[in-house]
């Protein structure tokens, strides 16, 4: 039987938005693992919509990296791997911090005010043990400080990296102790642009991705080392004597 707890309710939002939505949200806490086909029908009726719908959502999430479409195979969820990881906080690392540096010297009192709701926001899903919310106050939190930074490059260079750096940032919270010390780490940010200290501003952004990024990449090194135990004795003696019948011919 087809599971429906991720069906689509119908209010305001426009209808698109909300299935590429859910269906983000089910990619980024892997419901639908990476490598998993995405077969329309399936999702039809796990969503309560229409193909149509089903369709534009699998194309926004394919824009933003989150989906692959294959020839003769059709669309899967994309399979994120260590060194790309590294590549997107290497590039989120250097706008970041600059985003931080120009926030100091253009934000207007309503940006800051924006991102002082965001960390609010971000500090209460915390009290409430709501990853979920917490995640998408991070998200409100980078929008405040892009738009008071006042450089529409940044946003749109990072814009394509959207999705991936969602599942990224899903990934490295659901490491022991990241949470807590990310929201240490964007306090840290907010006093320094509200202190108006354009150096401190940069480095706390800094900080915090090199942070992000250390956690991330220790959780696909632990992916790696727990497939690496599930190969059972028997078939690693059987690899090492193919390899050794190999030698002697």
């Amino acid at each position: 039987m087809v599971s429906r707890s991720l069906l689509v309710k119908r209010d305001m939002t426009p209808l698109r938005s909300k299935v590429t939505e859910r269906l983000r949200s089910a990619i980024c806490t892997q419901r639908l693992p990476q490598g998993a086909r995405l077969i329309e029908r399936e999702l039809c009726e796990m969503l309560g919509v229409s193909r149509t719908l089903v369709r534009e959502a699998l194309r926004q999430l394919e824009a933003e990296g989150l989906v692959t479409n294959i020839a003769h195979r059709g669309p899967s969820v994309a399979v994120l791997d260590r060194p790309t990881a590294a590549g997107i906080y290497e590039v989120r690392a250097v706008l970041e911090a600059l985003a931080g540096r120009l926030f100091v010297e253009r934000a207007r009192p309503e940006h800051r005010q924006r991102l002082k709701a965001a960390l609010a926001a971000m500090m209460r899903a915390d009290e409430q043990g709501d990853i979920a919310r917490g995640l998408r106050g991070t998200g409100q939190f980078y929008d405040a400080l892009f738009a008071g930074a006042g450089n529409e490059a940044i946003a749109a260079i990072l814009r394509p990296l959207s999705g991936r750096i969602y599942l990224l940032r899903a990934r490295s919270m659901a490491m022991p102790g990241r949470w807590e010390e990310s929201l240490r780490e964007m306090q840290a940010i907010l006093e320094a642009v509200l202190s108006v200290d354009a150096e401190a501003a940069w480095n706390a952004c800094l900080r915090h991705v090199e942070s992000a990024s250390a956690y991330a990449l220790r959780s696909f090194d632990q992916d790696e080392q727990r497939i690496a135990r599930s190969v059972t004795p028997r078939r690693r003696s059987r690899a090492l004597r193919s390899a050794g019948s190999l030698g002697r011919r």
